[in-house]
């Protein structure tokens, strides 16, 4: 009997610890962790190339920051091929429920033409707050990442058309269409064959038809990319219209659309001098009727008196200046001239002077 009840005591405190647990850490119970996509599959890598992939990590609970760590096995050429974008501060922000994690994979130069494997490990891992008493409960959540490469030693062209749509057009604005390519190779693409064709908004009657070829946007392998084909002096009338777009590959239909376009007529805008904060006129009264036929009078005569013509005032100018100089210089000589015949005058007399002293002697 006492050992029944010492067997009751245990498990009710076991209960008892397993409830406070779930009371103070809620996370424990309700969390989960994943990857999307759960792996890494390229069969198509040249020896030298750069092959990178963006895997969102998510979770359900966002009630506290938590870090996310990572750990690469397998092949001893995926550990050192395969690096992990900002690795060292990978955290969930409370309140963030999916983080994007960059996986780059560098093929070396002279790497083997053979597959690959190997995985990453991630784990959700909580972050201890300051000043945090012992005692609480450590959070782990773990998902796993498949790794498969294969090095190849050939190129390898392909590619999908994943959409092609047109955007809203107003009048006089060049028609294009927009193009979602992913690239399946390993090789860039440049080019992909097209048509589109523009129906009447009955569409029974072909307005125009066209091809395209070359993009507007290089598509870099194992990535999707948009792209714009732009026909350049290709306008559209407002109304109503049918465009069937379609691509090609080795000459066989590999994407359709068939998609309705309204092109607005372009609007311009009428400006009121309310709209610009211009008061409008007042009317006139008598008393400025009259002042302003005065002023109108007076601009008149203005306008209607002879003007100098720019040239003559010039030369009146300089006329003026030389006559200016012509004065200075005569009086100049002037009083030279004075100057000499009072000097000659004086010299007259001393002379006359001197002679009457000697006689006199």
């Amino acid at each position: 009997m006492k050992y029944s009840k010492f067997i009751l005591l245990i498990i009710g405190i076991i209960v008892m610890g397993v409830l406070a647990t779930m009371k103070i850490n809620p996370y424990v119970t309700k969390a989960a962790f994943g990857t999307s996509p759960p792996w890494i599959i390229n069969d198509h890598l040249l020896p030298g190339s750069t092959f990178e992939q963006i895997i969102n990590l998510s979770r359900n609970e966002t009630s506290q920051d938590m870090k996310v760590t990572v750990e690469i096995d397998g092949d001893k050429e995926i550990e050192k091929w395969l690096k992990i974008e900002n690795e060292d501060n990978l955290i969930m922000k409370k309140g963030e429920t999916i983080l994007p994690m960059k996986v780059v994979i560098k093929v070396p130069r002279l790497a083997a033409i053979k597959e690959y494997n190997g995985g990453i490990h991630t784990t959700l891992e909580s972050i201890p707050e300051d000043g945090a008493q012992g005692g609480s409960v450590a959070i782990r959540l773990g998902a796993y990442i498949t790794v498969k490469l294969n090095v190849v030693g050939e190129e390898i062209t392909d590619y999908k058309v994943k959409a092609i749509y047109v955007d809203k057009l107003n009048d006089k604005e060049d028609f294009h269409i927009n193009l979602d390519i992913e690239n399946l190779g390993n090789t860039e693409i440049s080019k992909i064959e097209g048509q589109v064709v523009i129906y009447d908004k009955n569409e029974e009657n072909v307005l125009k038809s066209f091809t395209f070829q070359d993009l507007e946007e290089v598509v870099p392998p194992d990535t999707v990319t948009k792209s714009k084909i732009v026909y350049n002096g290709v306008n559209l009338d407002p109304g109503e219209y049918w465009v069937v777009a379609k691509a090609y590959k080795d000459g066989e239909v590999v994407y359709e659309n068939r998609l309705f376009q309204k092109v607005d007529a372009k609007v311009v805008p009428v400006i009121t001098p309310e709209d610009v904060g211009v008061k409008r006129p007042a009317i006139p009264t008598l008393a400025e009727k009259e002042e302003g036929i005065a002023i109108s009078a007076e601009t008149e005569l203005k306008e209607a008196a002879p003007l100098v013509p720019q040239e003559n005032r010039i030369f009146i100018v300089f006329g003026l200046v030389g006559l200016g100089f012509g004065l200075v210089a005569l009086t100049a000589i002037i009083i030279l001239l004075v100057v000499l015949i009072k000097n000659q005058r004086q010299t007259a007399i001393q002379r006359y002077l001197t002679e009457h002293k000697l006689h006199n002697e």
